[in-house]
């Protein structure tokens, strides 16, 4: 019976701890670059330009950004192996 009394009055905070831990975990996800998150912001970024929602200029500026993100990526993982 202690246990189970135990059990329910830490569960706020094991929820509120699994939350945290998940919410960390989605923001290292979305920091860490991947083939897959630049190839998204590239198709993101032409889209942009296609609707013009950005001039030719900041097209290539960023462009250049996430191409040389993808070629330090490609480097890193040549490293690792």
């Amino acid at each position: 019976m202690a246990f189970l009394i135990d059990d329910l009055l830490l569960l706020p905070f094991r929820l509120g701890l699994d939350i945290a831990e998940k919410i960390r975990d989605m923001a290292a996800e979305e920091l860490e670059d991947t083939p897959e998150k630049l190839q998204r912001e590239l198709l993101d970024l032409e889209m942009a330009l296609e609707i013009e929602e950005i001039t030719k200029k900041e097209y290539e500026k960023k462009e250049k950004d996430i191409l040389a993100r993808m070629e330090a990526l490609k480097k890193e993982e040549s490293k690792q192996k």
